[in-house]
């Protein structure tokens, strides 16, 4: 019986993570959003999450990241939580 509490703990804990592709934003900016849905995930590891995703874009490019504007949303534990990434590739 025991057992099954922890599972069902851990099962409840867990988190679905979805990253979206970068999108053109205009006037040379992208963006990036990082969502997860249930769990207590750290708000500090969803916005690294957006950064690593926007980073990687940039550095295909041979460019540096340039981060604009980070909006967070949601609660954690209760709604959807949610990063956005507004960022730009400068050059080296």
């Amino acid at each position: 019986m025991k057992i099954k509490i922890a599972l069902a703990a851990l099962t409840m804990l867990a988190a679905c993570t979805t990253i979206s592709d970068v999108t053109p934003a205009g006037d040379g900016r992208f963006t990036v959003t990082t969502q997860v849905r249930g769990g207590m995930t750290p708000w500090g590891e969803i916005k690294a999450t957006s950064l690593k995703r926007a980073d990687e874009y940039c550095s295909h490019q041979g460019k540096q990241m340039h981060q604009v504007d980070m909006q967070t949303h949601g609660v954690r534990g209760w709604t959807p939580q949610e990063a956005e990434l507004v960022f730009s590739c400068v050059a080296s």
